[in-house]
Parts: C-alpha cells; structure tokens; sequence
C-alpha cells in the first residue's frame, strides 16, 4: 500500500522539530522506506532515513520522494521537492528504520486483508470492519442508492445518533422523512455525482461529514460517510477514504449486477459473524431470515461436518457447501474453520432431528462426511456456543464409536462432562468412597456388586426392573442389594449422594 509522510508522522508519534509539508497536500505515494546513501538521488515513491551530517547541499531529487531527517538538514532542503521531517538529534537510527517498517507493514497487512475479502466474496460489512480501526475513532458506515444502510463500523445505536440519520427499520432502511429530505436537499443533489472525495457540512447531518461516492457502469450505488465524531478529521483522511473506496468499486465490478451485491449480507455471512462470536444487528438478522422465510425463533440444530483429506487436497469443501445449500432444504451451509457448518431449520422436518438424519444420512456418507450434531436450540445468537456443542459430539463421538457416520451431543455429553472433570485429577481420585469399596471388594471376593448398583441406579432403584436387565433371580437381587448396604451404608434417599454415585460410576465403568 502506498502511504503519505502525515500516516508515518501520526504512527510515530514523535515531534518534528520541523516539516515543510502540509497534511493537506500529503499524496499517497511513498512505497518502501530506505536508508540514505551519500551521493543517492532522491527517487520518486521512496522515503528515505538520513541524519542531517550525511546530507549535502548538491543533490538531485525528483518529485514524491521524503526525507525524514534526524537533526536538522541543510538550508537547501528546506525549500525543495523533497518533503521533509526534521526530528530530534537524539533519534536512535536502528529504533527509527523498526518503526517505520513496521509502519508499512501494517498498512500492507491492512491492503492485503481487503483484497481477501474481496476475492472471498465477504460482505461489505467485513470490509468496513476491517478499516474501523484505522480511523481515529470515528464511525464509518456506507448507504446505497436505495438509502438503505448496508454497513457500518459501530454495532451500537451511535453511530445513527452522531450522523443525524436516526435508526433504520428492520431492513436497514432510513426512515422516510431523512430520505425525504435528501431528495429534496440541493446540496445532496449536487455532491451525487463528485467522484473525489468530500465534505459535507453539519446540515442533515449532526456532525461534517467525510464522504465517497462509488460507482458501477456510470451510475452512483452508493455512499462512504465518515462523520467527524469521536477526533478531529486528520489531513490525509480524504485519502484514506478514496483507498478504501476502491475495493468498493472491486466488488462491485467483479459482480454481474450492480443492485445485488450490496443491499443484504446472505445468510452465510451472517451466520459467520456469529460463530466467530460477534454481535449481529436484528436487522440483519430478520432482513436474512425473512428472505429465507424462515423463523427468527427456530427451532434450529447445528451440525460440524468433517471433511476428508481428500476434501482439503481436491479443495471439494466450497464445492459441497454449495451443492449441498442447493440440494437440501431448510439448511444453510459455511465454510469456517476448515469444517462444514451447518444451520438447520428443524421445524422443515417436523422438528424432529430423527427426519433429517434418515432423510440425508446417504447424501452424507457417500461423500464420506462424519457429523456431529448439536441439541436443539431456538435463539440463532447463541450459534456459536451449539457449534461447539456440535464440534464436541463428532470429536467424542470419532473416538468412542469411530464406525458411527452421526453423533448427537446428547448421547456423548456424559462423556465430555468425565472428560472435563478428569483433566487435573484422575477418576479414582474423584469417585465416591462407597464405588472404591465396592471395587475392591468384587476384585477380592469375585462378586458383582458394582455392576449391579450400576444398573440399579440407572433404573431408578427399580430392584425388579434391574433383576430382569441382568438375568438374575429377585432372591439373588435382594441379596446383593442388602450386601451393598452392609458394606456401604449408602443413603438412597440423599439425591446428592445418588449423584456422586452415578458420576463415579462414568468415571470407572464407561461402556
């Protein structure tokens, strides 16, 4: 990315002894920074470090080139192409090089993040996101040719608050007497088809704003507002804008119609955001779900589907999430993390999780995907906290029943509670008294006394119940029973007691 001297100036933070450059006029053209060689001509697009002993008054420099100066440079670099910041003596040269590069770097890292998104095909919102942390603390939000909103930088109220904008309906649109206003405004007329950046002066909105018109085939689409809220407007901020603005006009261009791209975030996008763990806007919320038609309220399961090395070699994954979002109904499928999520309104299979699994179970396995399946849930925020739920059921369930194609969360959870509390201190350490006893008295004696407690208490303490399960006469029955309680003295009748009893028992006799 090409930055200007005032963005290396402001992320320095160290005071310039002098400048002969305003940040008004402060393009975006230095490239690379680079250490001063005595005798070098000052090149376009570079930004050289030099301290004041190493420069002469003779020197050639061409228009665009910088000099950040340790010390005081010579009188004849004062008046010059070459815009110069002059800093303190005492710069350290080694400190001043790190910070610089690490200044583009940044920036680097910043264009790069942007193109991505704009190759993944992620929401314009994504992209807003990206930058909100480049400008000073003031809000951006972008308004398209049908004033709807589509994005914006601040999750809150405020940002609607300080733009004067008030807050959108359910579908981002803004509310009827601002758009009124607008199209009768002359001045909104007028700016609707600058191509540069500009101001526009506290009127509709409560504070000046910094604005950028995109454009697709020679019309307008839609608009970068940057109020000047949180800090004052910086002098290369109108380039900052224009930068980000571009990969506006990318996305735009590399789609097939301009009226679709922009508007709504789809579903996936949606869903992306909330599994990474972010705050999502009713709005966009019932915006994507009325489209579908599908209930804000559920019920909804999420389900981890595990691709095959295969999967990751062909690179298939984005291939079956697509395939499978055309080919199943009531699902909506992602990529995120490496793994297939997916969404699945349960009410289009009459909320039974059973339907769906009979229904695609062989769709699944034949391209050989293992499935874990979450519990049942109805508010689509807390999607991130059943995706793991559903990451927890098909890794427990791979390793105990590694032939199984589907596992639900409810059938491995007692597995994973063992698991989690048996990570500092082995299962014996945690198991009640009574179940150590009872071990060890059927290791010694050859009897069958734990086993038999085991299925009496899974049975509700169901003696006849339990009696049939294991093949035994009641009289044998009644007798391990009474044996039981000569040895323990295990109060049946205490509900914490039968709870460390049952848990013990996962922790030393899992199936």
């Amino acid at each position: 990315m090409l930055l200007c001297l005032g963005i290396i100036e402001d992320a320095l933070g160290k005071r310039a002894l002098y400048k002969n450059y305003d940040k008004e006029d402060d393009p975006f053209v230095l490239e690379r920074p680079e250490i001063y060689r005595r005798g070098a001509v000052f090149a376009t697009g570079v930004l050289y470090l030099a301290r004041a002993t190493s420069l002469h008054g003779d020197f050639l420099a061409q228009e665009g080139s910088a000099i950040i100066c340790i010390g005081m440079p010579p009188e004849a670099y004062l008046d010059c192409p070459v815009r110069v910041i002059a800093l303190d003596e005492a710069t350290d040269m080694e400190e001043l090089s790190n910070d610089i590069n690490r200044i583009f770097f940044e920036y680097n890292t910043l264009e790069q993040k942007l193109q991505d998104s704009v190759n993944k095909g992620r929401s314009v919102q994504h992209m807003v996101e990206i930058l909100a942390p480049y400008l000073n603390g003031n809000e951006l939000m972008i308004i398209n040719s049908d004033f709807r909103l589509i994005a914006k930088s601040n999750h809150s109220l405020h940002l609607n608050e300080i733009s004067g904008l008030g807050q959108p309906d359910e579908q981002g649109f803004l509310p009827p007497d601002i758009v009124t206003f607008f199209k009768n405004d002359i001045i909104f007329s007028k700016v609707r088809n600058l191509t540069e950046p500009f101001f526009y002066e506290a009127s509709i909105f409560a504070k000046r704003a910094l604005c950028k018109n995109v454009f697709f085939r020679g019309e307008y689409v839609c608009r970068i507002i940057l109020p000047e809220d949180a800090s004052p407007f910086r002098g290369y901020e109108p380039g900052l804008l224009k930068f980000f603005s571009s990969f506006i006009q990318l996305v735009y261009d590399l789609s097939s119609s301009g009226s679709g791209i922009l508007p709504t975030d789809s579903m996936a996008d949606v869903y992306i955001d909330l599994l990474k763990g972010e705050t999502v806007e009713k709005w966009r919320l019932q915006n994507c779900f009325e489209r579908r038609s599908w209930p804000l309220d559920g019920p909804f399961h999420c389900a981890v589907l595990m691709p095959s090395d295969r999967d990751f070699y062909n690179r298939t994954i984005r291939y079956y999430c697509q395939t499978f979002n055309r080919d199943i109904e009531g699902c909506c499928f992602v990529e995120f993390g490496g793994e297939i999520v997916c969404v699945i309104n349960i009410g289009c299979y009459g909320g039974l999780l059973d339907n769906f699994i009979s229904e695609h179970l062989e769709i699944f396995r034949d391209a050989y995907f293992r499935i874990g399946y979450s519990n049942c849930f109805s508010n689509i925020e807390d999607l991130q906290h059943y995706f793991l739920q559903a990451k927890i059921a098909l890794r427990t369930g791979l390793n105990q029943r590694p032939f199984q194609w589907h596992y639900r969360f409810a059938d491995f959870v007692l597995s994973y509670m063992a698991s989690k509390l048996t990570e500092e201190l082995d299962g014996r350490f945690l198991c009640a008294p009574e179940i150590l006893l009872l071990g060890e008295y059927d290791k010694t004696h050859g009897s069958e006394l734990l086993p038999t407690l085991k299925v009496y208490l899974r049975n509700n303490m169901n003696a006849v119940k339990t009696a049939k399960e294991l093949f035994i006469h009641r009289s044998t029955m009644v007798y391990r029973l009474e044996r039981i309680e000569e040895l323990t003295g295990i109060d049946y009748k205490d509900p914490y007691k039968i709870l460390h009893l049952l848990i013990s028992l996962e922790l030393l006799l899992k199936d």
